[in-house]
């Protein structure tokens, strides 16, 4: 499933990290894994019987418009029917219509998508160019599921900030090793996760998703504050990138103490590892 000209693959990774969020994966209403995971399973079943005709496959993208009918977080964005669960357990997220999913012998099916095979074929997120090789590898090796892998990865912005402010912390630049033991490991997973457990986003915020395509559409905004007196927080670049809001100067404070507590915690495993 290698289409990806970078030198580093973002897309389709191991058997249990992938990435689908230009295909519109997380833009769905009141997202939740859970949810996610049942209508990923009950579409790859359901597509396995589908006769590989182009009468079929629209057919079976007919059937599957139920996304669409709902009210996205970013309604100029689908969310792609042809989503699904692939690889030998089915523990990944991808293209029903790809070649080389069992079923289609081969063909590929992409010219039938919302977006067809061309944009499929050739479409690469912002974080492909954006973000430096070693920002690339460390998340390739540190994330292991491809929920929390999709909803990161896209965040390009977000994730140079998390490393701009390591590499102010070391004095240096990241390497990838600063990354090979459990405890470093352990704590970027815990900051990826705040994609789905950030407890101060702001209350219009779309939710998990992220609208990364560079065309204007959908801007983020800056950090909402309720009152004047909210002071700006030396982490506002992450909290813009969190979708964050807040209704009190304790509040934002809370914030601050969180992501101190995350940092700290990845300085000392890197500083300890260092020996």
């Amino acid at each position: 499933m290698h289409d990806d000209p970078h030198d580093m693959y973002l897309c389709q990774v191991s058997e249990t990290v992938s990435c689908g969020a230009c295909c519109g994966l997380y833009n769905l209403p009141n997202l939740s894994r859970e949810k996610l995971e049942v209508l990923l399973s009950m579409r790859t079943e359901a597509f396995a019987s589908v006769p590989r005709t182009e009468d079929g496959i629209y057919e079976f993208k007919r059937e599957n418009k139920g996304p669409h009918r709902l009210s996205r977080p970013f309604l100029g964005f689908h969310h792609c029917p042809f989503l699904g669960l692939i690889g030998d357990e089915k523990s990944r997220v991808g293209c029903l219509l790809h070649p080389a999913v069992p079923g289609n012998n081969g063909v590929d099916y992409r010219s039938l998508s919302w977006y067809g095979e061309k944009a499929c074929r050739t479409y690469f997120c912002p974080a492909t160019s954006k973000l430096p090789s070693v920002y690339q590898q460390i998340l390739l090796q540190t994330i292991d599921d491809w929920y929390v892998f999709g909803l990161i990865v896209t965040e390009h912005a977000l994730v140079a900030a998390y490393f701009k402010e390591m590499e102010s912390r070391l004095g240096r630049h990241i390497t990838v090793s600063d990354y090979t033991q459990k405890g470093a490991t352990d704590a970027f997973r815990e900051f990826a996760e705040l994609k789905t457990k950030w407890p101060y986003r702001r209350d219009d915020s779309p939710g998990p998703c992220n609208f990364f395509f560079e065309n204007g559409l959908y801007l983020r905004p800056a950090v909402f504050r309720k009152t004047l007196d909210i002071p700006p927080s030396p982490y506002e670049e992450i909290l813009r990138e969190l979708d964050s809001g807040f209704s009190s100067a304790k509040e934002i404070a809370a914030a601050k103490r969180l992501l101190d507590d995350l940092f700290l915690k990845t300085e000392r495993a890197i500083l300890e590892n260092m020996g």
